[in-house]
């Protein structure tokens, strides 16, 4: 069950939400289009405010336990159904392992509660005679995911359910305008192995794809800066950081050689 909620004008939030990508994805196809700057100005129509949209701790019954993947810190029950003997309640540890009496150390961080119960009755199984398990999520820890790079305010946002790449850069306040767009990159972990992609969210904004990828707890969005982005930090560390003025248009650079 996931639960929506409303804000003063008595509108849920998540609607208000969908109303304003609505009509930035409207405005993106009228005519010629905005330039950048103002396609990443109507993105920010769009955003959420962290308070409203990301609890700081979310309860079990309020993400879905076929998509959602496990982290640190989470405390779940492993129950045996013809075994309750073995039935235990475990936390995540910070390495993402659990320990079960029955199976010893497993990696559960990055799975699905189905794919967890699928790796303990493998592992069990080396002890029990056809083991039937089920993983429930007794309690959820406070996850968080972290936005760097060229956003305007890098740092950390609270996870909930659903949470898009571009979702989590609209909460940070959205891109910069030396970002790049179009190679954002993305690292997840899925089970014991980091992964990492690139993204195109340029193409997301615009309308040309959809955004089919959802966070999980901890992972990492970095958006890298353009050329020119690059090319100002080179002139502020390696001109105008060494001159004692700044050079104005015309200015000789040789002229300053010995």
């Amino acid at each position: 069950m996931k639960f929506t909620k409303a804000n003063d004008s008595g509108l849920p939030t998540r609607s208000l939400a969908v109303a304003a990508m609505v009509l930035v994805a409207s405005l993106l196809t009228i005519g010629c289009g905005p330039s950048v700057s103002q396609q990443r100005a109507l993105m920010m129509m769009a955003q959420v405010p962290a308070e409203q949209s990301s609890p700081a701790t979310l309860l079990p019954e309020q993400v879905d336990p076929l998509s959602y993947r496990l982290a640190p810190g989470d405390l779940i029950d492993v129950k045996f159904t013809h075994h309750p003997e073995e039935n235990e309640r475990v936390p995540l540890r910070p390495d993402g392992l659990i320990s079960l009496q029955i199976a010893g150390d497993i990696n559960a961080a990055g799975l699905t509660v189905s794919e967890l119960e699928r790796l303990i009755v493998e592992k069990s199984s080396r002890t029990l005679r056809d083991p039937v398990v089920s993983v429930i999520i007794a309690q959820l820890a406070e996850h968080k995911v972290y936005v760097g790079g060229d956003v305007a305010k890098p740092g950390f946002v609270n996870f909930r359910d659903g949470l898009t790449p571009l979702q989590a850069v609209i909460e940070r306040g959205g891109f910069t305008d030396t970002a790049r767009m179009d190679e954002v990159l993305y690292v997840t972990r899925m089970g014991g192995e980091i992964q990492t992609q690139r993204l195109d969210l340029e193409a997301v904004v615009q309308g040309d794809s959809p955004e089919e990828i959802y966070m999980a707890p901890d992972d990492i969005v970095f958006v890298p800066k353009t050329f020119i982005g690059q090319a100002n930090i080179w002139v502020d560390q390696w001109i105008r950081g060494l001159l004692p003025t700044v050079p104005r248009p015309g200015f000789d650079l040789n002229a300053m050689a010995f």
